[in-house]
């Protein structure tokens, strides 16, 4: 499970300190249950020391300035270094018999007029040449102070590299000097929000990754939230998404935190109250908190409708959709492409129609996913005839005069598609990643490997770079990108080998029975010798990609079955992966590695292998 405390979070809003228990992972049992997670452990974040306004005083009264201890360790301690230093005289503050710190007399800055001997005519002109004091900070030197701080500011907004920039946030949080109101001024920590949003969207969906973005930005979010600012409504969104994300295979889990955000938004409280058991800010503080209440839109109940479908549980699908509809909302688009990949993903083809008709009622245009979905459902439940078709359609709207269309007519696919399922693609949609991908799992999950292959040539070939979004359709999320979109294709191949391939022995029973036959050598599918070529190509790849341990899986029950439980293939293979990537992935790839160098050959592990095939799904 990941923790917070792992990545350093850090919920000191600079006021108070707060708790939030490790994960949202084990969010409440039953749907619509407002019960509090019960945890185990420590449930203090990155610390627990709190901050406090400074209640030592002048002998007039007035507040005393105090500069806060810069460990010499941290970033912040670096980056500071090479500032102007806004405390020069801090530093030779003298202390009273109490040990209360004074600064010097000229430093002490009161803020209301009776207390000043500046005249008025002084003050205009002293103002017009500074200008207005932020409303943020307490005192002309908290302005110097900020002066200062400004270029780390920028740094955090700018967030060029977004652990350095987290970093940075933390450490700017835990130095807040008593006389400066907020630690960071709302624009930057909204600009940090976003790049944390942003620059996670470029990069495939993972567990810790993804957790990792959720974490920090309810982080920032609660700051934003305690020091006074409003969270806006696309930071509730984002919020929301992340919080349903990470897993490969939607969980319960994953749909109660994102409804859990939700709740909060609804009653206007902190983000992440619901599930953290306890309100994040003490009594003193509440003055601070704005009270604006953000409205959700049609795209925050449409993101839990989307996290919703992935769970494939109907129940919860209708639970997100009711909070879509009592909110005064309409089903959009969006809506209906949900339940037509959940339909889809339950076999229901018929129901697949009925949420394709209900968009074109609407006069909403199915769209390049619209398309793109309707050729995964179409062909992960066996109609290649339509899948194909759509291609090819697709495949002429990119390349009109390509030679090679002339075997398959565009004219009999537009056709074949209009009387069978009552489906025009639009003439702008043309095959993207997800396109090809989708349609290259579905030839080999149905043991077509020559239309799989004919598909990858086009993609590689195509005069337009395959770029943009591109998952695995089982778990695809609009929006994230692949560094390298041959992975997962890579990984369709190789699960399409260890289903359909057959052992050498069976392989020369074939032939030699097509021989006494007198039967013509054909083109045969799934053999070694093809294995051998794509694991060639695989091996080379460019050097900033890296497969998961489920392709790495693949590749090895792939070799297994086709080389008869070689060894000495497998070790070979081995080798070639080890000395490419390093070797280091899962589970049940070191499983498979300690059987191929076992001193004993371990039988039944292998036959287990092709004995199981049958079971080796979409999700595998």
């Amino acid at each position: 499970m990941l923790r917070a405390s792992s990545l350093g979070l850090a919920f000191t809003h600079g006021i108070s300190r707060c708790y939030l228990v490790h994960s949202p992972r084990w969010l409440h049992k039953q749907v619509g249950h407002e019960s509090q997670p019960v945890s185990s452990g420590s449930t203090h974040l990155h610390t627990t020391e709190e901050t406090e306004m400074s209640t030592d005083t002048t002998q007039s009264g007035n507040p005393l300035p105090r500069a806060p201890p810069l460990p010499h360790s941290s970033a912040f301690h670096k980056l500071m270094a090479s500032q102007p230093d806004p405390t020069p005289m801090l530093r030779n503050a003298t202390q009273d018999g109490n040990g209360a710190s004074h600064a010097p007399e000229e430093f002490v800055v009161t803020e209301t007029l009776e207390d000043s001997p500046v005249s008025p005519s002084q003050e205009a002109a002293e103002g017009s040449r500074r200008g207005p004091l932020p409303h943020y900070l307490h005192s002309q030197y908290a302005s110097r102070d900020h002066k200062s701080r400004l270029p780390l500011y920028e740094q955090l907004a700018e967030a060029a590299d977004i652990d350095k920039a987290w970093q940075l946030y933390q450490d700017l949080l835990e130095h807040r000097p008593d006389y400066m109101k907020q630690s960071i001024p709302q624009k930057y920590l909204h600009a940090f929000a976003a790049a944390l949003v942003k620059k996670s969207s470029a990069k495939p969906a993972s567990r810790k990754r993804t957790q990792t973005v959720f974490l920090r930005l309810l982080s920032v979010l609660n700051t934003i939230y305690y020091t006074g600012g409003r969270v806006s409504l696309w930071e509730w969104n984002a919020l929301i998404d992340t919080a349903g994300r990470g897993w490969r295979k939607t969980r319960m889990d994953d749909f109660q935190a994102a409804l859990s955000i939700l709740r909060d938004m609804l009653a206007d409280r902190a983000p992440g109250s619901s599930f953290a058991g306890a309100t994040f800010i003490p009594p003193h503080d509440k003055s601070r908190i704005v009270a604006a209440r953000v409205e959700p839109d049609d795209i925050t109940y449409t993101t839990l409708i989307v996290i919703a479908g992935r769970t494939l549980k109907p129940d919860i699908l209708r639970l997100a959709e009711s909070y879509l509809i009592s909110s005064g909302h309409s089903p959009n688009r969006i809506t209906y492409l949900v339940y037509l990949r959940f339909h889809a993903r339950k076999g229901r083809l018929g129901d697949v129609r009925r949420m394709m008709f209900r968009i074109l009622e609407n006069e909403w245009e199915l769209g390049q996913d619209g398309v793109n979905a309707l050729l995964w459902a179409y062909g992960r439940n066996g109609r290649l005839d339509i899948a194909g078709s759509i291609y090819r359609i697709m495949r002429h709207h990119l390349l009109p005069d390509d030679p090679s269309n002339e075997k398959y007519p565009v004219d009999a696919a537009i056709l074949r598609l209009k009387d069978l399922e009552n489906i025009t693609i639009p003439a702008d949609v043309k095959p993207d990643a997800i396109t090809y991908y989708t349609l290259i799992q579905v030839y080999a999950y149905h043991g077509r490997l020559r239309e799989a292959l004919d598909v990858f040539t086009d993609m590689m070939t195509s005069p337009v770079p395959v770029a943009g979004t591109l998952e695995d359709m089982e778990d695809y999320v609009p929006g994230l990108v692949l560094p390298n979109p041959t992975l997962p294709i890579f990984r369709s191949l190789f699960l399409g080998f260890a289903r359909h391939a057959a052992p050498p022995d069976q392989q020369a029973s074939a032939a030699l029975a097509e021989q006494s036959r007198g039967v013509p050598p054909a083109w045969r599918a799934w053999t070694p010798e093809q294995l051998r070529t794509l694991f060639d190509n695989f091996i080379t790849l460019p050097h900033g990609a890296r497969p998961n341990a489920r392709t790495v899986y693949w590749l090895l029950v792939a070799f297994a079955i086709t080389s008869g439980y070689d060894r000495v293939v497998l070790r070979e293979v081995w080798e070639r992966l080890e000395d490419r990537y390093g070797g280091r992935w899962d589970g049940r790839v070191d499983t498979f590695r300690d059987k191929i160098y076992a001193e004993k050959f371990d039988e039944a592990f292998f036959q287990r292998l092709h004995t199981s095939r049958e079971g080796r799904g979409w999700n595998s």
